[in-house]
């Protein structure tokens, strides 16, 4: 059990690399080499067709979109009917009328299964204490700092290790290979959005 455990560990790290945009320089030279011995039809049609299957598949599944929690007084209005947020909003200071006007009608836009899942992810995060909530968006600050690359690689990895069990999750974390792909901060902001952070797409 032990060595089958170890076994789906490593090769689930062996993921990690080409998610990352940055494999090894030996990785190309060997494909082209092979690639004249394989049809050339041949490797081209199930990338085409993992494409169009995307939804289908857990790894070409959209990737998660990571957004700052609101305050609980932004859920709330989240949650309101239009009529009961004009009454409350009247009852705000008018400078800050137009601001929550504007995050409401940026939520509203969102199609009516996204607003249901944010509002579920909202709540899951709203019964963690305070400190980390905070945490969360601070990672969240963090990630929206990096490169289009290194973001595009924190959300494979966090996608990746929401859906593995946590042995199977801890020995991807504590891999060599996981630690070469991701600096400090981009291996504390997948650690902990992994572990505080819902999901939504699971």
């Amino acid at each position: 059990m032990n060595r089958l455990l170890k076994f789906a560990a490593a090769s689930l790290i062996g993921l990690v690399p080409v998610w990352c945009g940055q494999t090894k320089a030996p990785a190309p030279a060997k494909a082209a080499a092979k690639a004249p011995a394989v049809r050339t039809p041949a490797p081209k049609v199930p990338a085409a067709t993992g494409a169009a299957r995307g939804a289908g598949r857990s790894p070409m599944k959209p990737m998660p979109v990571f957004r700052q929690v609101p305050g609980a007084q932004v859920q709330r209005f989240l949650r309101l009917t239009p009529q009961e947020r004009e009454i409350a909003i009247d009852k705000m200071p008018v400078g800050a009328q137009e601001s929550i006007r504007k995050r409401l009608a940026a939520f509203d836009s969102l199609p009516a299964e996204e607003r249901e899942r944010q509002l579920k992810l909202y709540e899951a995060v709203s019964e963690l204490p305070k400190d980390k909530q905070d945490l969360i968006n601070q990672r969240i600050r963090e990630f929206q700092q990096l490169g289009p690359e290194r973001k595009l690689g924190i959300r494979r990895a966090y996608q990746l290790l929401s859906g593995k069990t946590e042995a199977v999750r801890q020995a991807i974390i504590d891999s060599p290979e996981f630690k070469e792909r991701f600096t400090p901060m981009e291996q504390r902001i997948v650690i902990d959005l992994v572990k505080y952070y819902p999901n939504p797409e699971m």
